[in-house]
C-alpha cells in the first residue's frame, strides 16, 4: 500500500509539473549539443550571459504553456539571455512538427540520458536551469513558472 502511494505520489508530480525552485551548483560550459535542425551549440560560447536550460516535451502541457514564456524572454533580454531547449521527445520529426504549430524562437535539441545527468537528474516536466553568467546553475525550478518569475530571475542575475 505504502509503496503503490508512493507511486501515485510521484506521478501526479511528474504530470501535473509541480515543484520549487532549488539552488544547484557546479559549472554547464563544458555541454555540447546539436540542435534538431543540425546547429553545434557550446555552451561555453554563451560565457557571460544568462542561460536557461529547458528540459520538456510536446505532450506535456506544462511545458507547452512555457514556450510563449520563453519566446517573451528572449525577445526581452535579446543577447544578454540564452535560451536552450532540451527535448524528452523520440524523435526530432515529432518536435519539428511541433514546432510548425508553435514557433520557438531559441535552440532545440534532444534531450539524452547523458545530458539529464549533467543536470541531476530530471524528475518531472518541464524541469529548467538557470545558470549565470559564469555558468553556475542557481536555481533548478520543476513545474511550470510564470513570465514575471522568469524576468525577475533573470532581471537579478543581469545586474
Amino acid at each position: 500500500m505504502r509503496r503503490l502511494l508512493g507511486a501515485a505520489l510521484m506521478a501526479a508530480v511528474i504530470l501535473a509539473g509541480c515543484g520549487k525552485g532549488k539552488k544547484g551548483g557546479g559549472t554547464v560550459y563544458d555541454i555540447t549539443v546539436r540542435t534538431i535542425d543540425g546547429q553545434l551549440i557550446r555552451l561555453s560560447d554563451y560565457k557571460g550571459k544568462v542561460i536557461i536550460v529547458d528540459f520538456w516535451a510536446t505532450w506535456c502541457k506544462p511545458c507547452r504553456k512555457s514556450i510563449p514564456d520563453f519566446n517573451r524572454l528572449k525577445e526581452e533580454f535579446g543577447d544578454d539571455l540564452f535560451i536552450l531547449g532540451l527535448s524528452k521527445d523520440e524523435s526530432p520529426e515529432d518536435v519539428k512538427a511541433f514546432m510548425r504549430e508553435i514557433p520557438i524562437n531559441y535552440p532545440v535539441a534532444m534531450a539524452t540520458r547523458k545530458l539529464e545527468e549533467r543536470f541531476g537528474g530530471i524528475l518531472g516536466l518541464p524541469t529548467a536551469f538557470l545558470i549565470d553568467r559564469n555558468g553556475r546553475i542557481v536555481k533548478k525550478f520543476l513545474g511550470y513558472r510564470p513570465y514575471r518569475v522568469w524576468k525577475e530571475n533573470v532581471e537579478n542575475l543581469l545586474k
